[in-house]
């Protein structure tokens, strides 16, 4: 018999060596070493205030004849606290995409259902590959001034957890940096520099959608920053 037996930290853990009897001769092993007799209550496993550390194989074999009746896979963690959300377009028009993470680990494996909903209708965030934490919506109507909102829940054996966010279209949108930025001196002009950039590659269409640059500078000498 085997089984995983997830416990938070800090809780008074009882095992029990699968269905012996509470009397019966029995002796207890963590991850292969012996447990001493003071951690029994009859044939049953006592551990208090458990931690991290104390996650593993613990292993129920019969009195003298130290014939494995049971294990099981202790996992020591955390209820998940509220996930960190964060939804933005930098590819606007075509859509938008959200991103989370926990504040702090769990120790335990987590499942994370995000639901993103416009007006009455819900949407599919698909998965991305990579970044694993991320997934993207599509825009179906352009310009469209009903809200979205997005609910992102986490849930592991502990517990769970859940976080929301409600925004309008333009809002979120927020395009990535300029790319290939090069500063070169202009000949016989010391006290000059040209400065030339490239729109990032991942807006879709500047044309319709143009963006707008701005530049600052400063000697390395110099605290103040001078605007372009």
């Amino acid at each position: 018999d085997s089984h995983t037996q997830y416990e938070r930290v800090g809780a008074d853990v009882t095992m029990k060596c699968g269905s012996m009897d509470w009397d019966a001769a029995v002796t207890w092993m963590a991850n292969g070493t012996d447990i001493d007799e003071s951690h029994l209550n009859g044939s049953y496993l006592i551990l208090k205030n458990v931690g991290l550390t104390q996650s593993g194989q613990y292993s129920c074999y019969e009195g003298s004849s130290w014939h494995l009746k049971y294990q099981t896979n202790l996992k020591v963690g955390t209820p998940p606290k509220e996930p960190v959300l964060m939804c933005r377009s930098n590819n606007y028009p075509k859509g938008f995409y959200c991103s989370w993470h926990l504040p702090t680990p769990t120790y335990i494996p987590n499942t994370f259902n995000i639901s993103v909903i416009h007006g009455t209708r819900e949407m599919v965030c698909e998965k991305d590959v990579f970044p694993k934490n991320r997934c993207h919506i599509r825009y179906i109507q352009l310009f469209s001034t009903v809200k979205y909102k997005v609910t992102l829940t986490v849930t592991n054996p502990l517990g769970k957890n859940s976080t929301t966010l409600t925004f309008d279209e333009f809002a979120i949108v927020k395009p990535d940096p300029p790319e290939s930025v090069v500063a070169k001196p202009v000949p016989n002009n010391p006290r000059r520099l040209e400065v030339s950039w490239q729109n990032p590659s991942s807006w879709p269409d500047p044309d319709s959608f143009p963006l707008k640059f701005f530049l600052r500078y400063r000697p390395l000498i110099l605290d103040q920053w001078q605007h372009v």
